[in-house]
């Protein structure tokens, strides 16, 4: 009688193990939003035809789990079993979208006014609300909407932690700069060049800003342009905008994009040189020149051969 016992117990065992493990075969997603009782989710999920043992729901109330479950939508995949759909509920694997931030991107890109503006009346920012350049690049998670006023928070945060360690580890020629100095050249380094040749361009600027001559920088030019259609023209160089800086020496008013932490490093470790031109050879590569004549020659030869 009691081996009996233990064969049913046991077999009850196994029968209950296969049905939990057992793939259910249904694809499908739910929400759970602030508010929703446990009791709901089950409910929900059952209209699914996802139904969960009494033993595994009292799991959730004993742990405590059902007064902390993690908000927002999850994902039933085809494969999936019971203890599947429970572990992603229990430890809240919830379906998280993908915000990037791309070197060389603009806030206007990225955010939208209410949420910019959001953040500029709780926060009391040092710049005022100019916030371009201030945005760090890097891929961002997130479930819902309202988390992205919470990445514009930490993408700013994180920006000025890699700016401050830039500013503590600048070279000491750059006494004169302020932070957003180097903030504004990062910004042009990051639409003006690639990770390899930062430091030299960085130096160009620096150079040429120290000759009080004009930077004739293209990025910040567009930057300026009310509606750029992708084509610079000769009349656009002449653009009144504080942006051009075929019209303007020294540097543009503010950051013209949100460069990365490489772009920022190598604003504030310029390349020591006697570079004063630069002209595109290809993607990722440059001819510099210390003279003028020099730098027209390597225009004809990489711009206006092709």
């Amino acid at each position: 009688m009691k081996y009996l016992f233990f064969l049913i117990f046991s077999l009850n065992i196994i029968f209950y193990i296969f049905l939990i493990s057992k793939p259910l075969n249904i694809e499908s997603e739910f929400l759970i939003e602030k508010g929703n009782k446990l009791s709901e989710i089950f409910t929900g999920l059952e209209e699914n035809k996802i139904y969960f043992p009494k033993t595994i729901k009292l799991i959730f109330n004993i742990s405590g789990t059902d007064k902390k479950i993690y908000l927002g939508k999850y994902k039933i995949d085809v494969d999936d079993s019971l203890i599947d759909i429970f572990n992603k509920i229990y430890f809240g694997k919830i379906i998280l979208k993908k915000f990037i931030v791309p070197g060389g991107s603009k806030i206007s890109d990225l955010f939208s006014k209410k949420i910019i503006n959001r953040y500029c009346q709780t926060i009391n920012f040092q710049n005022g609300c100019e916030l371009e350049g201030y945005i760090k690049p890097d891929i961002y998670f997130y479930d819902r909407e309202s988390e992205l006023f919470s990445i514009l928070k930490n993408s700013i945060d994180q920006q000025i932690i890699d700016l401050n360690k830039s500013w503590e580890e600048r070279n000491i020629k750059l006494k004169n700069y302020s932070k957003k100095d180097i903030l504004i050249i990062a910004s042009i380094l990051e639409k003006e060049s690639c990770a390899n040749e930062r430091e030299i361009i960085s130096g160009v600027i620096y150079n040429r800003l120290k000759k009080n001559m004009l930077l004739q920088m293209d990025s910040t030019t567009i930057y300026g342009l009310k509606d750029f259609n992708g084509d610079l023209k000769k009349k656009d160089l002449r653009d009144s905008s504080l942006y051009n800086t075929y019209m303007h020496k020294g540097l543009p008013p503010g950051p013209i994009s949100n460069p990365s932490k490489n772009s920022i490093f190598a604003a504030a470790q310029p390349k020591n040189h006697d570079y004063l031109y630069f002209v595109a050879k290809d993607k990722c590569s440059h001819e510099f020149s210390t003279d003028y004549d020099d730098h027209v020659k390597a225009v004809k030869t990489y711009q206006l051969s092709k």
